[in-house]
This record gives structure tokens, sequence and C-alpha cells, in this order.
């Protein structure tokens, strides 16, 4: 991209002349690993949130962003933030207290662009939402379920929209909830008086009329599925359907998730991020609201915002482009989540992941027992990396990896005798070694008491530092080892 204000603000003065710009983290993105105390969260992860959120020296504006929470006290310390870089006013904090709303398929439905009030983009929002919290293994048996489901939501969305119904998780968990059983009760006056999706029905043929043959196609298709193919399914096969929407979707039926994510309005939007500096904050913390339904929530919130701020591509005086900040961050990836970072340069998206060590996300998302290729093809979209003191060894010599690796000399020495005389030597091999070995991060300074400092071996990509030339290093070094103060 060429010279853009927006894009060139320095974020992080790494030396006398050495930055990162904002430019450098919507190129993938930025990783901070550490250990626990490391110091990751509360001064390079704190001093990158300040800066987003300050006027640079130049009286250029701050960004807005999305903040996901994962301990409780996330919310606290950015709104301290806010306080100290007078952004109070931008900051929207989403929870069940705050009275604000944001229902996600209100908000697609009305968005408005080319995929706007598209169903197809319903039915792959909520297949990513069925499987977060499961690593992704595509068997038969798998991929056989998920397509029933989308089958299922897809039909039931199909007879939602077409009879003017508003279109809500709750809206289609009462029609799933009230699908016949078998053909037989489909006769029932019973179930055709009690039936949410009876009713539909009912509404949708005496309107027929109404209809293009289209349409009308459209909803034949549907509705043959809902009342004769999926009650001819094997009890046991239904079931299994049944409750992989439901596992979901129930939770969205009781408040106070009912009121936060199915009333039809939508308080606030990605837009006003990107437009309007806002700070929307999505309080809900893993360890306080439980681990899935937490994350099942922020995840919700975080996918609607990716896909618009991805449907709108940065332009220099459009927009003032925006982050997404997760702290833990192997709690909030979902299976797209590689896509996101591989194009989020396009809408000046700067996504920040902080995680202790790699392990955690690989165990957690790719279901890796050590980093596989899933793990690291992830790794490499994200250009910028903070590393921080470490004991886990796999992620330490990843560090070391792609720092990468130079030509040395290593000397040796020999000595012997014989009966007559003694002899000694020293010889030297040329050999391909680390340039900072997997043990460095392991004494990297922690902050404490006494001390406000942690260090951090900064890499990004394709640069070298200039704090590291020297004359016999004319081009310098692919890293830097840095003092962030809390």
């Amino acid at each position: 991209m060429p010279k853009d204000p927006i894009l060139d603000r320095v974020i992080l003065q790494l030396s006398t002349h050495d930055v990162v710009r904002f430019r450098d983290i919507i190129e993938g993105g930025c990783l901070i690993t550490g250990g626990l105390g490391s110091g990751k969260s509360s001064t390079s992860a704190r001093n990158i949130a300040l800066s987003l959120l300050s006027s640079d020296y130049n009286g250029l504006p701050p960004y807005g962003g999305l903040v996901l929470t994962v301990k409780s006290d996330e919310t606290e310390h950015w709104i301290e933030y806010a306080k100290k870089t007078g952004r109070e006013k931008d900051l929207i904090v989403f929870n069940a207290a705050s009275g604000l709303s944001f229902d996600p398929l209100a908000y697609l439905w009305h968005s408005g662009g080319r995929a706007a009030a598209q169903i197809e983009t319903i039915v792959e929002l909520f297949t990513i939402l069925m499987s977060v919290g499961k690593v992704y293994q595509p068997s038969s048996g798998e991929r056989y379920f998920e397509q029933a489901v989308e089958e299922l939501m897809r039909a039931t969305l199909v007879i939602l929209s077409n009879a003017g119904e508003d279109i809500s998780i709750t809206a289609i968990h009462k029609v799933i909830a009230s699908l016949p059983i078998d053909r037989q009760e489909i006769d029932d006056a019973n179930w055709q008086q009690s039936s949410e999706c009876a009713r539909i029905i009912s509404k949708l043929r005496q309107r027929k009329d109404e209809f293009t043959p289209s349409q009308w196609d459209d909803l034949e298709i549907a509705i043959v599925f809902l009342l004769e193919k999926f009650p001819a399914l094997d009890n046991r096969t239904r079931s299994n359907i049944e409750s992989t929407w439901s596992g979901m979707a129930s939770k969205f039926t009781y408040d106070p998730f009912r009121s936060m994510f199915c009333s039809g309005i939508f308080d606030f939007t990605p837009e006003q991020t990107t437009h309007e500096r806002k700070i929307v904050i999505v309080d809900m913390p893993v360890l306080e609201y439980g681990r899935e339904t937490s994350r099942l929530c922020q995840i919700l919130v975080k996918l609607i915002f990716q896909r618009a701020w991805l449907r709108h591509q940065y332009k220099p005086g459009c927009c003032h482009g925006g982050f997404c900040f997760q702290d833990e961050f192997a709690l909030l990836m979902h299976r797209h989540e590689a896509h996101f970072h591989m194009v989020c340069r396009s809408s000046a998206i700067a996504p920040i992941c902080i995680l202790p060590n790699i392990l955690n996300m690989a165990a957690e998302e790719f279901g890796e027992q050590q980093p596989g290729a899933k793990t690291l093809g992830f790794l490499g979209l994200l250009s910028l990396k903070i590393f921080h003191a470490n004991n886990e060894t796999l992620t330490n010599q990843y560090a070391s990896d792609q720092i990468g690796k130079t030509y040395t000399y290593i000397e040796g020495w020999n000595a012997g005798h014989s009966e007559h005389q003694h002899h000694s030597g020293v010889s030297a091999n040329k050999q391909l070694v680390h340039l900072l070995e997997p043990i460095t991060f392991t004494s990297l300074l922690k902050p404490d008491g006494d001390n406000p400092y942690a260090e951090a071996v900064v890499y990004l990509s394709g640069r070298t530092f200039n704090a590291t030339i020297t004359r016999s290093n004319p081009r310098g070094l692919p890293y830097l080892r840095v003092h962030f103060s809390r």
C-alpha cells in the first residue's frame, strides 16, 4: 500500500531508529507469547493497546476496534486505558447489565451489501458456531451430520423468510423444536394447533398466490424436507441432528442471552469501529460466564465483525482502520480464523493475538499434540511476533526457528599423547546454528515488584533492525531485544 497517515502511524517505538507501524500489524496480525508472569499482557500488549487508543504526536486520530475478554479484569483494564487516553465516550461495553442488544441475524439481514439477507450466509455462520470447542476432523460421519444440520437450517430459513417472520436464533429454534417426529403426526390436530412449524407452513399455503414460481419452488423443496424427509429419518439419526443444532442454539433461548442476541435489533455495528472509532468490549469473560457459553457468544460477535470488516475494503480517507484485541487467543479462535488473517490487510484491521504458548493453540483449535502443519501454517500468517520469557520448549524452539539460522565457525580443541610425545591442536568447523538459541527465551527479564520492565524478542517479517547494525554486520539482525515497561 502507498504512504498513508493512518497506515504509517507508529504503534511501537522499539529503539531510536526502529518502529512498528500500523501497516506492519495489519499484515496478518501480531502474536505475543510468554509464560505466566512474563509481562506479555501488562507490558507489550498494554503498550500496543494504549498506542491504538491514543492520538499520535502529529495529531492523527486514534483507532477503534473490538475487544474480546477471557480474564475477569480485562474490561476493567480497557476502561482504564480509555480514561488514560481520553476515549471514555467511545467505549461500548456489551454485557448483560448494559441493556444493549446485538442480534447477529438482524444485522446480517439488514446490513446491506450483496450478501445481506442471504440464507447461505446465515447457514455458514451457524456451521462455524457449532464447531466451536470441537476439533474439526473431517470424517465422513461428522461431515454427514454437519451437512444434515445445514439442510435443516436452510429449509427453516426459507419458510421463515418467505412468511415474513423475524429471523432470529430463537425463531429458528422454535421451528426446529416443533417439527413432526413422524409423518402420521402431520395429520394430528394437536400438532397442527401447537406447532410453530405447522403455523408458518399454513400461513405460507394461504398466501401461495403471492409468491413467484421461483419462490414457491423453493418453498415446496423446504416444506417437503421439513414434513416428509426429516420425519422419515431413523429416530437416532434425527435426534442426533436436532441435538447438534440445539446444543448450540438452546443457550440463546434463555435470558440474558435471549435479550442480548435475539431481540431483533442491534444497538452497535462493526462499522462504528472503523468509521466512528468506537471501542466495543464484549464483557463476557470466559472465567466468569463459563468456558463454552462465553466462547460461543464472543465468537458469534467476532464472526459478524470480521465478516463486516472484510466486506469493506480500506481506501485512504474512507475510514480509519481498526483492531481486534484478543488476550488468551487460543480460547477465541474459530474454524475460519486463518482466512481472516490472510486478507485483513485489505480492510486495514489489526488482529492482536496473545497467548502463553503455541501448544495452547495447537491443542485447542487444531487438535495437534505438537504444533503441526495447521498450527505452523496459521502462525506463518502473523507478521509481527513478540516473544516474552517462556519455559515451554516447543514455543522457544519455534521462536528460534522463526528468527533463523546462520553459518558460523565452531571452535574445537584436542589434545593427546603417545609414548614419545604430547600433541594438541585447535580447529574450527563451519556449522549452521540458530541466531538465537531456544534457551535464550527461558532467561528473558520478567517484571516484578521492584522491576517494571519485561524483556522480549521482537521479530517482524522481512525486517532487519537498525539498532543491531554493526561494522561486522552492516545489514543488521532479523530480531531485536526490547525492554517494555508497565
